[in-house]
């Protein structure tokens, strides 16, 4: 049995704002399907830019964007950009791992202005099991805000990780028998 995606476990939780928003946005004629495309592109495009600076120099199309990201990095050193996690229970892929006053962080990238939300945490949660860093955190974009995550006991959000894999492992084996 392959392992499941970090996305593939935090799928199997609630997400009841979510219905809110839904609900929001179809009052406004628009589809789920038109709204994540859109809104996933410009993230998408401006992570492929981020990557693309890191790795190979090629500057953003935004001055702008550059500037802020320059600025956010001055002291800051990049560690990983893009890289593949795994640990016994799950595998992924993380946006950014860095190191800054001498802490290592795992970082994801979020467009969002409405907050990090429970499912942010434990997805970052995952990546730090397994790049074993000492910090998380988001950096929001395009505007390049840095914003640790405080958080004293990981123990909590790593136990729901393993429990969700329980929960995944018990759903993989019972499919078979819906057929």
């Amino acid at each position: 049995m392959n392992k499941p995606t970090v996305s593939q476990l935090l799928q199997l939780l609630d997400k009841p704002a979510l219905l809110g928003w839904a609900n929001k946005i179809g009052l406004e004629g628009i589809t789920l399907a038109d709204y994540r495309k859109k809104s996933t592109k410009g993230g998408t495009d401006l992570h492929k830019e981020i990557e693309l600076y890191v790795n190979d120099k090629i500057p953003f199309t935004d001055q702008e964007t550059q500037k802020r990201f320059d600025k956010l990095f001055s002291d800051k050193e990049i560690i990983s950009i893009e890289s593949k996690i795994e640990t016994d229970i799950f595998r992924g892929r993380m946006d950014l791992e860095m190191k800054f006053k001498s802490k290592s962080y795992v970082v994801d990238f979020k467009s969002s202005k409405s907050g990090v939300y429970f499912e942010n945490i434990l997805q970052l949660v995952a990546y730090r099991m397994a790049k074993k860093s000492d910090c998380i955190a988001v950096i929001q974009i395009p505007e390049m805000i840095f914003k640790p995550i405080e958080i004293t006991d990981y123990t909590p959000y790593e136990s729901i990780l393993e429990a969700l894999y329980i929960i995944w492992e018990c759903k993989q084996s019972t499919i078979n028998y819906l057929k």
